[in-house]
């Protein structure tokens, strides 16, 4: 399949599609943007200068841990909502299948803070700002009913960390072939299967809740992205998640930047007060989420590990693999100091 209105480095068969499902203009260019290492993001222009994103899973991905259609529709369900989020264009992945399932919003403005640099250009007030609307934005998405979304079936509604725990467990035996952290991992596995904590609340919970996924202008947040992990779950854990990247100044970075190191923003005892205050949910039991979070970030950067040596992954937003390696330990021996807690 050719097309005269593919240039170097488009796909034809994307560009023909593109004409009939989303504008006609020609495009001129797809480029993979951000660091994430897992879904694919490219900023598709055309020759006017419009800009729209497309989603894509990675070459070789497993559907279940890639499913386009299910974060186009968490996506649409939102618009509309407290949780700004981008248009859908094109959000049935079915009919966009032309090398895979991916689809397209609009391209919202803003940009990622990626890293400490990144946080370094806001302002001191913009930080703090930033700070309580990371937080709102957050219990504004664990306050919607999911039924009132049209997502009461994104997920059962009980029992989140215990199916988050066996689903972790099945990657660690696929991804950890003689790994070196094996040892605390299963010592941390241990303690988190022994004390699992009740399930507070039922929310739809982003799952991968951070700086570096929300789009921002100055403190204001423009859009959230990748729903890809989405699913009805535990608000604590969303929580946990966010608070794990919510690295000091004084900590040591870890693999994957985290833009509070740059300093200036709320503390992590600020933002767990503002949230317990938004949400009125008792948050004693948090360290064992932040154990639990810190386990899995570290079975996640496993399969990263992995895919890196093979080769899977190309050279975009290449890691050094000794710093993953130390990374991997370094969580897994915070987990086991937060689980004892």
């Amino acid at each position: 399949m050719t097309s005269p209105n593919a240039p170097a480095g488009v796909d034809p068969a994307l560009a023909m599609w593109w004409a009939a499902h989303v504008d006609p203009t020609p495009l001129v260019a797809v480029d993979r943007i951000g660091a994430g290492q897992s879904n694919i993001t490219s900023l598709v222009t055309d020759s006017v200068g419009r800009e729209w994103v497309l989603r894509c899973p990675p070459p070789g991905a497993s559907p279940d841990a890639h499913d386009m259609r299910r974060e186009a529709r968490v996506i649409s369900a939102l618009v509309g909502t407290a949780v700004p989020v981008p248009t859908p264009v094109v959000a049935d992945a079915d009919t966009a299948g032309v090398s895979g399932p991916f689809f397209v919003m609009e391209r919202a403005p803003g940009s990622a803070l990626s890293s400490e640099e990144d946080a370094a250009a806001l302002s001191l007030a913009e930080r703090l700002r930033l700070s309580e609307n990371t937080i709102a934005v957050l219990a504004e998405l664990h306050g919607i009913d999911p039924g009132a979304v049209g997502l009461a079936e994104l997920g059962p509604r009980d029992g989140y960390l215990e199916r988050q725990l066996r689903r972790t467990v099945r990657n660690w035996a696929s991804w950890s072939d003689d790994s070196a952290a094996d040892l605390p991992w299963q010592q941390c596995r241990a303690q988190l299967e022994r004390r699992v904590p009740r399930q507070q609340r039922t929310v739809i919970a982003h799952g991968d809740y951070r700086l570096s996924n929300l789009l921002t202008r100055g403190s204001e947040i423009t859009a959230v992205l990748d729903w890809e992990l989405c699913t009805l779950g535990d608000p604590l854990a969303d929580l946990a998640w966010l608070v794990d990247d919510w690295r000091g100044a004084d900590e040591p970075a870890q693999i994957m930047a985290s833009p509070t190191r740059a300093g200036g923003f709320r503390t992590r005892t600020e933002i767990t007060d503002d949230y317990a205050k938004r949400t009125g949910l008792d948050l004693t039991g948090l360290p064992y989420y932040r154990a639990f979070t810190h386990w899995k970030a570290a079975t996640l950067l496993q399969g990263v590990l992995l895919r890196r040596r093979s080769g899977a992954m190309g050279d975009h937003a290449g890691l050094d693999l000794a710093a993953l390696e130390t990374s991997i330990r370094n969580l897994l021996d915070e987990a086991l100091d937060l689980v004892a807690i």
